[in-house]
């Protein structure tokens, strides 16, 4: 019978020798785990060793679970048995074994991505009354030429693609592409962004749906800073016709300081960088559009002050 036990720091030649023999020979165009992909993973997914076990028959890995843990909740990245294994219960006594150790944790979900052609693997994981949360569809193509766009292209820096992550992403992601994981590749992520005419109003009105939609703001306070996005969507429509780049600026840090003094866990650190930042975008404009100026350094103060 085999034993189980959940893995240590110093556990990794294990867990990478088990993931070779229990997991990925079930996917033999994936190439082979490494201790130094492994540590990537770490990093990158929040791989922690103490969430992985491993099932041993003779000192021998016959069956692996791989989990993550962040605050908003823990990832299954891996679950397998070796193939003389199977059907013995195994998967699902580390898999139960984990969920226990998770909810210790009070991990506030678990979830787990599974293609749906998989149907041995929806089912094992529906037995163990895991419910379907959402869906997720990847696509791969080419990026369109430029001459067929109508608009203003630039290309955009990995932390600046991030900055509006959540802006565009209300619903929840998977985990190796959800914001966390991808801020960890540092400037590998690279995007382009096309500026068009009603591109900044159309950012600001979003940005107004997810104020609506906040539970994390005061009613005063969600009311005032409501008002004063009303007060700088006129402001910044008169500027676009004349200084298109500040206009793009001031909406962009807009969009990622409310974005950051909004999120359920606020980050104060985040917060104060990204006001200075809007701040910052208005002051080559106190001459010329006073208005403005002062609109937006009345946003940053209520930004910094959210939470206080």
């Amino acid at each position: 019978m085999p034993s189980y036990r959940f893995c240590r720091p110093d556990d990794l030649t294990l867990i990478v020798r088990a993931i070779n023999e229990c997991y990925r020979m079930h996917y033999p165009d994936e190439p082979a785990m490494t201790a130094e992909r492994f540590k990537a993973q770490m990093t990158l997914f929040d791989v922690r060793p103490g969430n992985c076990m491993v099932a041993l028959e003779r000192q021998q890995p016959v069956g692996v679970v791989v989990s993550t843990k962040r605050d908003y909740g823990a990832w299954i990245q891996a679950v397998g048995c070796q193939p003389t294994f199977q059907r013995r219960g195994i998967a699902t006594q580390l898999v139960e074994a984990l969920l226990r150790k998770i909810a210790i944790q009070r991990a506030p979900v678990v979830t787990v991505d599974v293609p749906l052609d998989n149907a041995p693997a929806v089912q094992f994981f529906a037995a163990l009354d895991f419910t379907v949360r959402g869906r997720y569809v990847s696509y791969q193509g080419l990026v369109p030429e430029a001459t067929r766009i109508t608009g203003r292209i630039e290309p955009v820096p990995a932390p600046d693609l991030l900055g509006y992550y959540a802006q565009f992403h209300t619903v929840p992601a998977c985990w190796e592409r959800h914001v966390a994981s991808l801020a960890g590749y540092g400037a590998l992520p690279q995007g382009y962004t096309c500026y068009t005419q009603d591109m900044l109003d159309e950012t600001l009105t979003q940005l107004e749906t997810n104020i609506h939609q906040s539970d994390t703001i005061h009613a005063e306070k969600k009311a005032e800073l409501l008002r004063l996005l009303t007060t700088l969507k006129a402001e910044i429509a008169a500027l676009e016709s004349t200084h298109a780049e500040h206009a793009e600026s001031v909406v962009g840090f807009t969009a990622r300081s409310t974005q950051e003094a909004i999120r359920q866990t606020r980050n104060p650190q985040l917060v104060a960088l990204a006001t200075q930042g809007l701040a910052a975008s208005v002051e080559e404009l106190e001459a010329s559009h006073p208005q403005l100026v002062q609109s937006v350094n009345a946003i940053s103060v209520l930004l910094s002050n959210i939470g206080i």
